[in-house]
């Protein structure tokens, strides 16, 4: 957690443009929330036939981001994506879901509540 979606029509990313959305969206998640990079996912799918446009992302996070940090990050996301993918950001939508830190479950701990990383990461160790 988090977990990114692209969803892109079958053929519209090679394994270059895979890399840059991964690096782009861990780029931009961790420096407007402050989260290690270890938490970051991002999964893509094909899509075909009607749902194959336009490239949709959807992003997967911790409950207990600001409004503003939200609306940046889907608006970073979309244009970066987008410039990436040498599409208009009219091509790329986004969406977001918030989950309490409490129902998530990874690498055998419970995740810590937004701005508890650090103490979450040091127990760890």
């Amino acid at each position: 957690m988090p977990l990114y979606r692209c969803t892109a029509p079958t053929g519209t990313l090679d394994t270059k443009r895979r890399q840059g959305v991964v690096d782009a969206i861990t780029s931009i998640h961790c420096e407007l929330t402050g989260a290690p990079k270890t938490f970051v996912h991002v999964q893509f799918h094909d899509a075909t036939g009607e749902e194959a446009t336009p490239v949709v992302l959807h992003g997967g996070i911790r409950a207990g981001r600001t409004a503003e940090t939200t609306a940046e990050l889907v608006r970073r996301c979309v244009t970066t994506v987008a410039g990436i993918l040498e599409l208009s950001e009219s091509d790329v939508s986004m969406r977001t879901s918030s989950t309490p830190a409490s129902w998530i479950f990874e690498g055998g701990r419970v995740l810590p509540e937004p701005g508890e990383e650090e103490a979450w990461l040091t127990a760890e160790a």
